[in-house]
Order: C-alpha cells, then sequence, then structure tokens
C-alpha cells in the first residue's frame, strides 16, 4: 500500500479533521444531555401531577416516592431531585437548554429564587463548566456581588437565557380535551378550540390565540392554517399544524411555505418572523432530522398526548436513560 506523504497539506488536514470529530462528539454530547434535561423536566412534571391528585392524603408523597424506587430501579435521591427540578422550573422555556442536568444538579439546591437566576446567568455568559460553577457557589460569588451589579445582572442577561428552542415542549398533554382515541383532526382541532384556554396553559407562559383555520391564497389556490397563535415575548406569529397520524416531510414542506407567505404578507415591522409548529401523534426522529435540515429555527415539531403517560411509561423513559 502506497503511503501518504505527510507533508504540511497532510499536517492540515489532520488538523481539519480533528476539529470537526471534537466538534461533532461535543454536538452529540451536549444533545444527550440536552434531551436527558427535557426527559427529566417531564419526569418530575409527570410526577408532581400524580402527587397534586392525592394531595390530601398523608404521606402519598414518600409513599409513592418509595413504590417508584423499586418498581423503576432508580435512585430515591434522582427522584427527589427531578421533583424538585420541576418545582424550581415549573415553566419548561425557562429550562435553558445550555445548561447540562449537572448544572441543574446543583442549581436546584439553592433555595433563593434570585440567587439561584444569577447563578444560571453567570453560567451561560461565561461558559461556566460544572467544576467552576460548583466553586463559584461555594466561594459565595452572590454574596460577595454588590446588590446593584445582581440586580443589574438579572435584568440585562434575561434575554439571553430564552432562547426560541426553549419555548415549545417536544411533547403536550392534551389529556383535558377528552377525545376518543381515533379521532379525527377537524374533531381535535374542534376539541383544542372549545378548550381553547387549557390549551394555551399546557403550551406555556406568553401564547396567545389569533384564529382557526386562516385562509392564505398561493396561486389562486386557498390554504388554511390550522391555528394561528401569537407570542409576546418573542414577539411574533406561530402557525400550528395538527396531525393526527405519524408526521410526514411534506408536512414540512407545506409549512415551511405557509410561514414564508406570512412573512411577505401578514406580518407587521415590530413583529420577528413567522415560526412554524406541527403537533403530531406521532414522530420519526430520522425523518424529523433530514426534512428540518437548515429550518431549525423556523419551524418545530412536537407530539401531543390525549392520556396521560402511566408509571410503566415513566419506568421505560428513565430505564433507557
Amino acid at each position: 500500500m502506497e503511503k501518504v506523504i505527510k507533508n504540511v497539506e497532510y499536517k492540515k488536514l489532520v488538523g481539519e479533521l480533528e476539529g470537526i470529530i471534537k466538534n461533532g462528539q461535543h454536538q452529540a454530547v451536549k444533545a444527550v444531555d440536552n434531551t436527558l434535561v427535557q426527559t427529566y423536566w417531564q419526569v418530575g412534571e409527570r410526577i408532581v401531577r400524580e402527587e397534586l391528585k392525592y394531595k390530601d392524603r398523608a404521606d402519598y408523597e414518600k409513599q409513592l416516592i418509595n413504590n417508584l424506587v423499586i418498581d423503576l430501579s432508580v435512585g430515591k435521591s434522582l427522584l427527589y431531585e427531578v421533583i424538585q427540578f420541576y418545582k424550581k422550573y415549573p415553566i419548561f422555556h425557562t429550562v435553558c437548554g445550555k445548561l447540562s442536568w449537572s448544572h441543574y444538579g446543583l442549581l436546584i439546591e439553592l433555595s433563593d429564587n434570585k440567587e439561584r437566576r444569577f447563578y444560571e446567568i453567570k453560567t451561560i455568559n461565561y461558559s461556566w463548566s460544572v467544576r467552576e460553577l460548583r466553586s463559584q457557589i461555594k466561594n459565595k460569588l452572590y454574596q460577595k456581588t454588590d446588590s446593584k451589579e445582581i440586580e443589574t445582572t438579572l435584568k440585562t442577561s434575561l434575554p439571553a437565557i430564552i432562547s426560541i428552542q426553549n419555548i415549545f415542549k417536544p411533547e403536550y398533554n392534551l389529556d383535558f380535551l377528552n377525545i376518543a382515541p381515533n379521532h379525527l383532526e377537524k374533531e381535535l382541532e374542534a376539541k383544542i378550540i372549545s378548550n381553547i384556554e387549557n390549551f394555551l396553559k399546557e403550551l406555556g407562559s406568553d401564547f396567545m390565540f389569533l384564529g382557526r383555520q386562516v385562509p392564505i391564497i398561493i396561486d389562486n389556490y386557498k390554504h388554511f392554517i390550522d391555528l394561528v397563535l401569537f407570542h409576546r415575548g418573542i414577539p411574533c406569529p406561530i402557525l400550528v399544524d395538527l396531525k393526527i397520524g405519524k408526521l410526514d416531510s411534506r408536512d414540512i414542506g407545506q409549512m415551511n411555505k405557509y410561514i414564508n407567505y406570512y412573512r411577505y404578507n401578514r406580518q407587521y415591522v415590530s413583529e420577528a418572523d413567522a415560526i412554524g409548529l406541527i403537533i403530531c401523534h406521532e414522530i420519526g426522529s430520522e425523518e424529523v432530522f433530514y426534512a428540518l435540515g437548515g429550518l431549525e429555527e423556523k419551524i418545530f415539531v412536537s407530539k401531543y398526548k390525549t392520556k396521560l403517560p402511566s408509571e410503566e411509561k415513566i419506568r421505560k423513559v428513565i430505564r433507557e436513560l
């Protein structure tokens, strides 16, 4: 086999390839950790929701945790951590994708909301590692910082934390619709409209309802957007497409067409670019990955469930981590 000449150009190639590989590895680890944070938030939310159903029963939380420890084969400390995580961050979009679960493990130990937010912002702005964050908390940076500087930090850095990616949940619980399992898209839409207040609450804060079956005309053909919402925090229109089946790449192409039309014809100067949200019953991860290539900031895909996940489902999720 002919030996490759290891000249300057070759060394340059090796350097570039090493950079690509390291960056890819970093992104892969980050993606896995983001998924872990989202999963733990959902697990915490589900357990707290179960607790609230039996809040009048003494020691129910303790009994529930003890049972889940056995049935899920997980540590009791982890379950208490995910519960604490949800209670400290009850609104999903306040969970930042730039922070790992290990970061949050330190932050949720802080009882003061301002102190926790202070360290959260500092960690994001200065890219602190878990070790650095632990060191700053141990050295009481918050207590040593001037009160005016703390307030300035909290006010000026807040917008940098809220990202579009964290506004949309990976999964929405629509059990309040009380809809039959084999429902039609028109039935799903009608149920959402009749329960619009609960639907907006499930989406998160700052969502407003603007209309249903909103018509747009392209090449003299009339199309209808299932739901049009508005998000005050971005601020921008949110175009929603409801799908009762599995996501198809054509759904993403259609949504891309709609949001581009909206940007050119319906958008106000004061608004940010319109965003598409496809809410479907089933998602193929590879289908989404390849179909969304380059559109991740424009179109978001989420699942919906019309029935709360069972304890068996929670058990399966945690075991797969």
